[in-house]
């Protein structure tokens, strides 16, 4: 199996420092107000496995728990600063598209409304499929653990990273071609599909209307819901996780991590309320993301002393 060198965390942190830079001027504009609650959580977590991450790479170096408090913590932030820039966009976004991805469903060839039908009259798949659409912050966490444990630090970082640049090109993209879901476009309800408890039928429908008539202006990172449509951030994660357990040197961890990931990108439509268009982009954003990370892994920033002679600067990479 191929191993990657280590690689650096340093491009992960220039895209978390870029998706704040998205949020300053958009907060500027028209600014929202966190509530503090909801920051207590993740602020508290993230500077704690800041502080593990310090005392793992100075005072008892272990490459290994440093890479891993380190993914967790990156996620940890990109999660809160990505949920609050969606938010923020999804305020500003224009006209819906769900006609127009409905459309290219059907242009494909897929029907969104037989596949539903088809997992509803299949109990058994329509479990296994929930199941895993509901797991996809364990299976990070897990991929992080299997792939720090397997020592395959570099392939961590490139999943991280991957994860990341995905996240944050869809969140954009969302602004461009906002959407309410198949559930909500179709004029669903519960009796319409008895056997099915999609994890993301309506419950993002308050927030949207909410945000787009101007009456949400309030942040709460503990009670936010995934409000993107297109292109899916499920679908994405579930193909990066599949390379990143892919990665994985134990037999066991990667083939059940893989095997959980295909069932929650074949869920995605129906648990998410996703098109087949909005699951396909993320698949495809996946597959660039993962490639620009495995090209920026050894991205490594360093900062010249003002005073410092040419002769004496190290170049930069």
């Amino acid at each position: 199996m191929r191993r990657y060198p280590q690689g650096h965390d340093d491009a992960a942190w220039l895209l978390l420092g870029l998706t704040g830079l998205f949020i300053l001027p958009l907060q500027m504009i028209d600014p929202f107000v966190w509530s503090i609650p909801g920051l207590i959580a993740p602020c508290g977590f993230a500077l704690l496995l800041g502080a593990l991450a310090l005392f793992y790479s100075r005072h008892r170096p272990d490459p290994k728990i440093f890479a891993m408090v380190t993914a967790l913590q990156l996620m940890m932030l990109f999660s809160a600063a990505g949920a609050s820039l969606s938010y923020m966009i999804a305020a500003r976004a224009g006209p819906l598209w769900d006609a127009q991805l409905s459309g290219w469903d059907r242009a494909m060839g897929l029907d969104w409304m037989h596949w539903m039908h088809w997992v509803n009259d299949h109990p058994l798949f329509a479990t296994l499929f929930n199941l895993a659409y509901r797991t996809l912050i364990p299976q990070m966490i897990a991929l992080i653990v299997v792939l720090g444990l397997c020592d395959r630090l570099a392939a961590l970082r490139i999943a991280i990273q991957a994860a990341m640049i995905a996240g944050l090109t869809i969140i954009l993209l969302s602004g461009l071609m906002p959407a309410v879901a198949a559930y909500a476009h179709y004029g669903l309800h519960p009796a319409d599909y008895p056997n099915l408890h999609p994890a993301a039928a309506f419950v993002h429908m308050s927030d949207i209307s909410g945000l787009r008539s101007g009456a949400l202006r309030l942040l709460a990172l503990n009670h936010m819901e995934g409000i993107i449509t297109f292109p899916s951030y499920h679908g994405a994660l579930a193909v990066i996780f599949c390379w990143g357990f892919s990665r994985a040197t134990v037999a066991v961890a990667r083939y059940t991590g893989i095997t959980v990931a295909l069932l929650t990108l074949i869920a995605t439509p129906v648990d998410g309320g996703h098109y087949f268009s909005d699951v396909i982009a993320g698949a495809m954003i996946a597959a660039v993301s993962l490639w620009i990370g495995h090209r920026t892994i050894h991205l490594k920033v360093r900062f010249r002393p003002a005073a410092a002679s040419p002769a004496n600067m190290a170049p930069a990479t």
